[in-house]
């Protein structure tokens, strides 16, 4: 108890420390106030860490615990199939057919399906927690809320991935880059939940928070949140090639983030927000004082 509030009273004095203005010329003030702020930083960081580490553990073990017969989901797997045939989207299979003939191709869409989607995530969200904390909050509120909606999904439509069927090649197990590779991984992971696409629907997150972010930068900047959106086009190229998703996947899971992105107001501390505040309307009335009237 004793511990609790001193623990307590120490994030009090922290906090007025932080609202106090420092005399720079105090070296005892200044060296306080960055002790209290290296403080701030770490209890924050770990808290965010503990948040998002229960985030994803809550949505693997519900993935992974979702209920799914075999008959059921390679129903509707049929059905997502027999849809793209009707909406006329380009064949998957023949798609998948032509890239296959290539060992070099093959090796390098698993690999970017296996090993690029989470650590780019990952390194994107600890970027913008080190250098955009506003954006941050938004994009994490993002990703908690569409990941958190195509977790109801995995349970209510288990859907077969294209590998499982007739004609697709499991490309993964190929090269061994499957997760599924394994007989523990085949038993323990949920092989239903292709819908929807979250290798794609996190990578546009991705494109998404680095246009924020950059938009309004320096050239370079700019040329680099126009080329961030590679990554999710090649992420829906890998998905369709390797056969882990349908095209439909990958719409389902734009749809999530719109959806996502209507519950979640953008930052308000972004540029378009500081230019609001800092440039006055021109339409503004001029207000005189009594004491200028004639």
């Amino acid at each position: 108890m004793i511990s609790k509030l001193k623990a307590r009273f120490a994030g009090r004095a922290d906090l007025a420390a932080a609202a106090e203005p420092v005399d720079p010329l105090d070296p005892v003030a200044v060296q306080a106030a960055k002790k209290a702020k290296r403080r701030r930083t770490i209890r924050d960081a770990i808290r965010e860490l503990l948040l998002v580490a229960a985030l994803f553990l809550v949505y693997k073990f519900g993935r992974n615990l979702a209920p799914g017969s075999d008959s059921t989901a390679l129903h509707n797997a049929k059905e997502v199939l027999t849809l793209q045939k009707n909406l006329r989207l380009p064949d998957e299979l023949a798609i998948q057919q032509w890239w296959i003939q290539s060992d070099w191709l093959v090796s390098a869409a698993n690999r970017y399906y296996a090993y690029v989607h989470f650590p780019v995530t990952v390194a994107f969200l600890l970027w913008l927690w080190i250098r955009h904390r506003d954006h941050y909050k938004w994009i994490r509120n993002l990703l908690a809320i569409m990941t958190g909606i195509a977790l109801v999904i995995h349970i209510l439509v288990p859907l077969a991935p294209p590998r499982m069927m007739d004609g697709f090649v499991d490309t993964g197990m190929i090269d061994g880059t499957s997760p599924y590779a394994s007989e523990v991984g085949a038993k323990i992971a949920n092989q239903y939940a292709a819908m929807p696409s979250l290798h794609f629907g996190w990578a546009i997150v991705v494109a998404i928070g680095v246009m924020a972010v950059w938009c309004n930068r320096d050239p370079m900047r700019r040329v680099g949140s126009k080329l961030i959106w590679l990554h999710p086009a090649i992420t829906l190229l890998v998905i369709v090639v390797t056969a882990n998703h349908y095209w439909l996947d990958a719409f389902v899971a734009t749809l999530l983030l719109a959806v996502a992105m209507v519950v979640v107001p953008f930052p308000d501390r972004s540029p378009h927000a500081k230019l609001v505040r800092i440039i006055p309307s021109p339409r503004a009335p001029v207000r005189e004082s009594v004491s200028a009237r004639p």
